[in-house]
């Protein structure tokens, strides 16, 4: 009796449900172990940038930056705000990603230099590992909203769709928000859906309160990456037409929005004059010029013109022709567009995926008008719809399936496997791709970047085409390689940064274009110290060394530091 009674449990009791439990657990914890062992370490910009920033806050220097950027310069000189030394104010980066990696950093944050014999920072391992955590928060989080918006069966598929999307993993290995956002967006959608709900049942009051919370959860999503504001519009529309005192239900979520965001907005006015800060100009990258050359300069002076009109309309034709890649190939995600075609029976839940298109256009907005650079970086918020859209799609989907009218269940079962499988490809892919190197090279190699750490003080300024990685691996100030020779002279001869520039680190990121792309390109003015040819009695630094891989990396200095010194 006993063995039956326990034969019973395993197939449909208390037993049943932890033994599924488990296996997801088990399954879940596989998949990070076999990422993790793949993982090379950040590889992005932003994601270096942020994590340097993280490492300032814990450090108690405050929301500082060890990457500094001659537009930066500019701009707090044009608001009379001279820097003369200590630590360089950070107003490019939102705020809020940076302080969770700070939590995330702050355990080891006495370990976080590498040694001679760390291949990978200790620093990136902690970063993804945050990473792995935010996914798994943001699949959590958007259960609740597919059972929200259609039913337990369907959130559950919905969420083991979102987990064996390849790109899902790559951005928790990335370094970049990306997750965070997508948690924040569930909530606001929980939070709006919530909203609707309360209007029957318990009245405005409910509503409003709800409302408030949605406008929380996007001023919350505007301070990890200002390109989400552009989802504003769309959510205020959504105020507008779907409650009966439509004044009070716009009024409140943005009063709400403007009291979230506005702390970081005064930040920035007290510190560079402009309440959008550094992050504005970028804007005007693409309008005949790069973002990195933009940086670079220091004409603060631009107005929208002719060229931004051109980069809206690229923009937006380039985002459409590579949609799926943005959404992850995830075949659900790009069933949504074609079930906007169909009338849910539900009447809520077929207008929120009209709130969410125009919520999307928004955000494709934003995307055109401060550039999407690739599928993996930190404007590409296409992503943060990945779990709304796989719901809807498979929503569909699953309504396809039924006016079929094909009732045997191995053959249903045979088509979610189906959809799983084609969803799941490009992870398996992954998971057995073999990697030429353990570092994201080219162009970062971690161990031979952080060398800097030892050979430069704190206090010294040094200038790369990298700066950003030299902030996060060697933890020391770096200026962006200003326009020309002449600007490195001046900065360091007028003590701009506070003390004289002693190091120039140069990289494949200006080294690795052909000839003529190097002497007529961006990096012009620097064709020759790039390409190992100049004088080194007229140059402002005397002692050269060339460093790994393959002596493709430089290293200019006021003195042969690197003598007789080890990496650790």
């Amino acid at each position: 009796m006993a063995l039956q009674n326990t034969i019973v449990s395993l197939d449909s009791g208390f037993m049943a449900k932890a033994f599924k439990i488990g296996m997801i657990t088990a399954l879940l914890i596989g998949l990070c172990v076999l990422f993790f062992i793949q993982f090379r370490g950040l590889g992005t910009e932003q994601a270096m940038d942020q994590a340097q920033i993280a490492r300032s806050v814990i450090s108690g220097e405050g929301f500082s930056t060890r990457y500094i950027r001659p537009l930066a310069i500019r701009q707090l000189s044009d608001s009379g705000k001279k820097f003369t030394g200590g630590n360089f104010p950070e107003f490019y980066n939102a705020p809020l990603f940076p302080l969770v990696e700070a939590i995330a950093l702050f355990p080891i944050k006495k370990s976080l230099e590498m040694s001679a014999a760390d291949t990978l920072s200790k620093g990136d391992k902690a970063i993804a590992l945050l990473g792995f955590v935010l996914m798994l928060t943001g699949v959590f989080v958007w259960y609740f909203v597919g059972r929200l918006l259609f039913d337990q069966k369907l959130a559950l598929l919905g969420s083991g769709l979102l987990l064996v999307t390849d790109l899902m993993w790559q951005f928790a290995l990335s370094g970049l928000p990306q997750h965070l956002l997508i948690i924040l967006f569930g909530l606001v959608t929980m939070c709006a859906l919530r909203a609707r709900d309360a209007k029957k049942r318990e009245g405005s009051l409910h509503a409003h309160l709800w409302l408030a919370g949605a406008a929380l959860g996007l001023g919350l999503m505007s301070l990890t990456s200002g390109v989400t504001a552009f989802l504003l519009p769309g959510f205020l529309a959504f105020c507008l037409i779907s409650f009966p005192s439509r004044l009070t239900s716009f009024l409140i979520p943005l009063a709400v929005y403007l009291v979230t965001i506005s702390p970081w907005l005064l930040h920035n006015y007290l510190v560079c004059g402009n309440p959008l800060g550094l992050a504005f100009y970028t804007i005007f990258s693409g309008s005949g010029v790069s973002e990195s050359t933009l940086m670079r300069g220091v004409n603060t002076s631009l107005t929208p013109g002719g060229g931004l009109t051109s980069k809206l309309r690229l923009g937006l034709m380039d985002q459409a022709g590579n949609l799926w890649k943005y959404l992850g190939l995830n075949i659900t995600a790009a069933a949504f567009l074609i079930s906007l075609l169909h009338s849910f029976r539900n009447p809520a839940v077929s207008r929120w995926r009209w709130i969410v298109l125009m919520m999307w256009a928004g955000a494709a907005v934003g995307m055109s008008l401060f550039g999407v650079k690739e599928v993996i970086s930190g404007n590409q918020v296409h992503f943060i719809f990945l779990p709304i859209a796989i719901f809807y799609g498979l929503a569909f989907l699953l309504v396809l399936w039924n006016r079929l009218e094909i009732n045997l269940k191995p053959l249903r079962i045979l088509f979610l496997v189906l959809i799983f499988a084609l969803t799941g490809a490009p992870l398996l892919l992954t998971l057995f791709a073999t990697q030429p190197y353990r570092v994201q090279w080219p162009p970062y190699v971690p161990p031979f970047i952080s060398v800097l750490h030892n050979w430069f003080k704190p206090q010294e300024i040094l200038s790369s085409d990298m700066p950003w990685a030299v902030a996060w691996y060697a933890n020391r100030k770096c200026l962006l390689l200003p326009e020309s020779i002449g600007q490195l002279n001046e900065a360091s001869d007028f003590g701009t940064l506070g003390s004289p520039i002693v190091g120039l680190y140069l990289t494949p990121v200006s080294g690795s274009e052909s000839f003529l792309s190097i002497i007529k390109g961006p990096y012009k003015e620097w064709a020759p110290v790039i390409m190992r040819t100049v004088n080194m009695k007229d140059f402002l630094l005397k002692s050269f060394t060339p460093l790994p891989i393959d002596g493709e990396c430089i290293l200019y200095a006021d003195s042969e530091r690197w003598a007789n010194k080890s990496a650790q």
